[in-house]
């Protein structure tokens, strides 16, 4: 499992509030990861920040426009979608 936590003695801490659910998810992934809840809201901050918004509005079209009555995809969007790694983020 490749970690992307990015050690740093530039450390602040923070107060947030989040939804119950949320904080649950968290807890369970620390636990079954063997890492602090830190590493773990970092590590999804950092991905992210890496996230490439192109992409991200592409796929939000994308599904509006698949889940739309009536049917309302290209062949060239259908494709595109397709070939896209669904696991690449």
């Amino acid at each position: 499992m490749q970690q992307t936590t990015r050690r740093s003695e530039n450390k602040e801490k923070f107060g947030t509030i989040l939804d119950k659910d949320v904080v649950r998810m968290i807890k369970e992934r620390a636990l079954k990861e063997g890492r602090t809840i830190s590493e773990v809201i970092q590590d999804a901050v950092l991905k992210y920040g890496e996230t490439d918004v192109a992409k991200l509005e592409i796929r939000i079209r994308a599904v509006r426009n698949f889940c739309s009555r009536p049917f309302n995809l290209k062949t060239d969007e259908l494709n595109e979608l397709m070939n896209e790694d669904l696991y690449e983020i």
